[in-house]
């Protein structure tokens, strides 16, 4: 099925409208709740339980129609973005700005129901669970900041093999995970991520984190590495948006990050660091990384990327910014 930006439109705007109605329900449910201000003898009415089943049942309700929203417009945008991908120069600019309304309203769904508590300010999820998008969205509701021995292997090796310096890393869609400030000890590590509750944490233990559409986020001056996991995110936009000449992209493949970076004219794939390594120290592969048969289609491609290899979708993927390029990039400035 062809997604038009009409199509993109409409889905944003069905799903800000499950989100008005869901935030006239918060409002009701925490004006409900309030204690009593400023008196010292003031006792609530017992709530009736019957209402409060109610109220539970009408909130879940409503939640449940927000993230339903959510995902048909998140199912638009990946075919809208699918469908550009199959050009063979996209102006990724224009992708972002058709996008964009989508995106501002699927960044609202992971904060619904998120917010500073009336009575500890602390910033915390306000609702039960089943009444709570932010939370139900959330990979990794109620954890800390976390770190991953292998990432953090992988990483050091790859910039030991290939003397990379980084002074500034970009991590979007990072979750709770820091591992790159451990491998970067000297360098600046930005962590983007729509999960609020999850930059919150990081920032609160220092971190520079920051709630957002890391599509649309601009690193400061740009950066030196990028770093792509697990991310699901517009990687072609991210890249052109932020990487700094000479720059570096690490992906893995779970959600075909390498394989839409592999698709750039702009980078080039230099090793791969197999995810099933053994000992030590990562091994990295730098030859026969790009094999002209796609193993998958059963032909010849004429873009072949590091998904083509026999290997696992974990496997992190080094590109490099070319030095030299083997053509000038040109830009399709027609509307998608």
């Amino acid at each position: 099925m062809t997604t038009t930006v009409s199509d993109l439109r409409l889905a944003a705007e069905r799903l800000r409208n499950a989100l008005a109605d869901y935030e006239s329900f918060l409002n009701g449910w925490q004006d409900a709740n309030e204690p009593p201000s400023n008196d010292d003898y003031a006792t609530p009415a017992e709530r009736d339980t019957t209402m409060q089943e109610v109220t539970q049942e009408s909130g879940a309700e409503l939640a449940n129609d927000v993230l339903d929203r959510y995902h048909v417009a998140s199912d638009a945008v990946a075919r809208y973005v699918q469908r550009v991908r199959g050009r063979t120069h996209s102006d990724w600019s224009e992708v972002v700005a058709a996008t964009e309304p989508v995106r501002k309203a699927t960044l609202a769904v992971h904060a619904a129901g998120y917010g500073t508590h009336p009575e500890t300010g602390e910033r915390d999820y306000l609702l039960p669970a089943e009444l709570c998008p932010a939370r139900r969205m959330s990979m990794n509701a109620g954890s800390w900041p976390v770190t991953f021995a292998d990432r953090i292997s992988q990483y050091r090796a790859v910039a030991n093999r290939f003397g990379i310096e980084a002074d500034v890393v970009y991590y979007p869609g990072s979750g709770h995970d820091v591992s790159p400030s451990v491998a970067f000890p000297e360098a600046e590590v930005t962590y983007v991520d729509v999960d609020v509750a999850a930059m919150d944490d990081l920032a609160a233990a220092g971190y520079a984190a920051r709630w957002g559409d890391a599509t649309n986020y601009s690193v400061a001056g740009g950066t030196d590495v990028i770093i792509l996991r697990n991310s699901g995110l517009v990687e072609e936009a991210i890249v052109e948006r932020n990487l700094r000449a000479g720059g570096w992209v690490l992906a893995n493949d779970h959600l075909e990050s390498a394989h839409h970076v592999a698709g750039m004219d702009r980078v080039e794939l230099v090793g791969v660091v197999p995810d099933d390594w053994l000992g030590d120290t990562p091994r990295i592969e730098t030859t026969d990384l790009d094999p002209p048969y796609n193993e998958r289609g059963g032909k010849v491609s004429a873009q072949s990327g590091p998904t083509d290899r026999t290997g696992s979708p974990l496997d992190l993927h080094v590109f490099r910014e070319r030095t030299r390029r083997g053509h000038a990039i040109s830009n399709n400035k027609e509307p998608p």
